[in-house]
């Protein structure tokens, strides 16, 4: 039962960085806004980190039934163990590297990767399906 809820989480996962990947590519200047905006509040901090071990769990639980199982607990691992790191840093730091980034990509640069977004959410997905 952990494993099903696990791997469809892993897909939602999968599907929101191929939205992730559509908005870069539709709306570049707004995704390094964004972007700049990580880390800012307490809000979106501890959201983003949230969600990140929520997906590192769903990895680790769904990996055993994946196609590459150690290569998804290990992902999974990191996603958790990065923003448990994250959590325990300075949240201005967190979003002062945000900011710095947002400010130095180009919006060209920020299209060209939207493929990149596309690629790795079809792959998570294939991964556990």
């Amino acid at each position: 039962m952990f494993a099903t809820a696990a791997q469809w989480f892993v897909i939602v996962a999968g599907l929101w960085l191929i939205g992730l990947g559509v908005f870069m590519l539709i709306q570049p200047r707004q995704a390094l806004r964004a972007l700049g905006q990580m880390g800012g509040s307490p809000t979106v901090h501890i959201g983003e980190m949230a969600v990140r071990i929520l997906a590192g769990i769903a990895m680790v639980l769904a990996a055993a039934a994946s196609r590459f199982p150690l290569a998804v607990a290990v992902i999974g691992s990191f996603l958790i163990v990065s923003a448990l790191v994250l959590l325990l840093l300075p949240r201005r730091w967190h979003a002062a590297y945000s900011t710095w980034w947002s400010r130095r990509i180009p919006v060209a640069a920020v299209r060209l990767i939207a493929p990149m977004s596309w690629a790795m959410g079809g792959a998570l997905i294939w991964i556990v399906i």
